[in-house]
């Protein structure tokens, strides 16, 4: 269940992008892809990017959706993600599955209508998902494994855990960095132009930080610097 959200969050203000609970003040969630996987009691959290663009929370809005701010079944992103994570599953429901699926910017929706790309105030969006991965670790208290699915996730993860190094060369080199009794896996965007096999390979890491299904077929980690 989703922990009770601080002012911070639902009063953040960064240019360029609108919160999320300034146009849905009774919302709950801090993710609005809880709705896939959305267990804090979980082991692994899956960390992107961004939520959308505010244009698409608003049209949901406009067309009297009981709860705009959800994920989207049909998007390539997530059918794509589901592939790698479904069978990381450990229960039946979102909030039993043994995952959280979220974005670093969270509530934070980009007012430029793209739902990809540069991020506007890099920087201050960057600082503001920093705090947010802190706040997630905190009320994780299973957690074991963060994947990074890009760059900017793992930008906002490196200051919480202490973590240095670059995304690439972490995911090239198909290890996972050890930050204590977390392990973190920088992992390609699930709609990334590679692969089946290349984006299937930081996944198996994963499998074996939850020792899911039996050992995988990748598992060093490296010791955070």
């Amino acid at each position: 269940m989703t922990p009770p959200l601080p002012t911070w969050i639902r009063q953040a203000s960064v240019p360029g992008y609108t919160n999320l609970f300034a146009l849905q003040p009774d919302e709950s969630r801090l993710f609005g892809t809880e709705d896939l996987y959305g267990d804090w009691d979980g082991r692994a959290l899956l960390l992107a990017k961004d939520f959308a663009c505010s244009r698409l929370v608003r049209e949901r809005i406009e067309r009297g959706e009981s709860r705009p701010y959800r994920h989207e079944p049909r998007l390539r992103t997530n059918i794509l993600l589901r592939r790698h994570a479904d069978p990381l599953r450990e229960g039946p429901t979102p909030t039993t599955c043994g995952l959280l699926y979220g974005s670093a910017l969270a509530c934070l929706l980009r007012d430029d209508g793209q739902m990809s790309g540069a991020l506007p105030s890099r920087k201050q969006a960057l600082a503001f998902g920093s705090r947010v991965v802190t706040f997630v670790i905190e009320h994780m208290p299973r957690l074991q494994a963060i994947v990074c699915l890009g760059e900017e996730a793992w930008q906002c993860t490196k200051g919480p855990l202490n973590v240095d190094g670059d995304w690439r060369a972490s995911r090239n080199s198909l290890m996972a960095v050890n930050a204590g009794p977390i392990k973190v896996i920088a992992a390609y965007h699930p709609a990334a132009r590679v692969t089946r096999e290349k984006a299937a390979r930081p996944w198996a890491i994963v499998r074996d930080v939850l020792s899911i299904n039996g050992p995988g077929t990748i598992s060093p980690v490296a010791e955070a610097a």
